[in-house]
This record gives structure tokens, sequence and C-alpha cells, in this order.
């Protein structure tokens, strides 16, 4: 069974190199700029995993992830959240793992990091994307 990742992330540039990122493990990628539309989605298909951005106009990064979590369906509440962000101050972390972020991950992230990170996260073997 192919397994979808939700990309939420208000840059075009980094859903597509996220998505490039992620091309070679063959998952199914839904993306979207907002965060609310991001909880839509998250309503409506089945997610295994979710890579939002941190900061975002509206809805930032923060306040999806609490938003997931306080949701009441535990298909949607317990899908692990991948946190992005390019800032650069400590505290981020440790505010965004507060949210109920699965993990904190500082841009630019290099390919190898993050497909490690997502294999992880959704249980893929190591050599799932590798070229024979």
């Amino acid at each position: 069974m192919k397994r979808t990742v939700l990309i939420v992330d208000d840059s075009d540039t980094i859903r597509h190199i996220i998505k490039v990122y992620l091309m070679k493990l063959k998952l199914e990628v839904l993306d979207t700029d907002r965060a609310d539309s991001g909880l839509l989605l998250l309503g409506t298909h089945p997610v295994d995993l979710v890579i939002a951005d941190f900061n975002m106009p509206g809805m930032n990064g923060l306040e999806f992830v609490r938003q997931v979590r306080a949701n009441g369906r535990p298909v949607v509440s317990r899908v692990p959240i991948l946190l992005l962000t390019g800032g650069k101050a400590p505290e981020l972390e440790r505010r965004a793992m507060e949210a109920g972020a699965s993990e904190f991950v500082r841009k630019p992230v290099s390919s190898a990091t993050l497909t490690a990170v997502v294999r992880r996260h959704l249980g893929l073997p190591e050599d799932v994307g590798l070229v024979a």
C-alpha cells in the first residue's frame, strides 16, 4: 500500500523541492500552501505523515500542529508531523515539540536528511528508494 505525505508550506519552491526529494520513496504526495487547507485535506484524505512549515501567513505551523493534535479523530490527531523552519532561534524546537510536533528539522534540509527522517516515521526500510 502506497503511503501518503502531506506537505504544508506557503513556498511553492520549498514544496517542489520536498516533492523532488521524496520522489525516490514512491510516496503519494498531497500539498497545499496554507495550514487551513492542510487541515481540510487531513480531514478528507488518509495521510501517513505531514511535513509542515513553521512560518506561514495566517495560521502558523505551531497552531497547525495544535489543531491537528486536538482533532477528535485519532487517525488525524496521531499523524506524525515534521515541522520545518529556516529560523535560527534556539527556542523554536522546544516550542514545536511542546505543540506536539513529532520532529523538528531546520532548513535548508538535504535530500538525505529529509528522506531518512521520512523513512523513520513511515517505517520504511533503508533500501526503499535506492537505485540498484
